[in-house]
């Protein structure tokens, strides 16, 4: 969870419309982005997920979900995943 933090300080930081989009060859692209609800703790929240194409569908796989929290430092807390 440290790299995504890092990859989020590099990028600005957390903001509502986030996308970033992570090319990383020969992996899939990583795809981190802020989502348009909050958490179950109602902090601000984020994806970060793999995308490919099943049958002509986007899919994720897998795909988490992270609440960020600020308190002693910036931290993630998962609270949904689907692999």
């Amino acid at each position: 969870m440290q790299t995504i933090l890092d990859i989020l300080r590099k990028a600005g930081g957390w903001h509502p419309g986030l996308y970033l989009k992570i090319d990383n060859a020969p992996y899939m692209e990583l795809v981190i982005e802020a989502l348009d609800e909050s958490g179950p703790m109602g902090l601000p929240a984020l994806s970060v997920a793999h995308y490919g194409e099943q049958n002509g569908d986007l899919m994720r796989d897998p795909e988490m979900s992270f609440e960020l929290g600020l308190g002693g430092g910036a931290n993630l807390e998962p609270f949904y995943w689907l692999c």
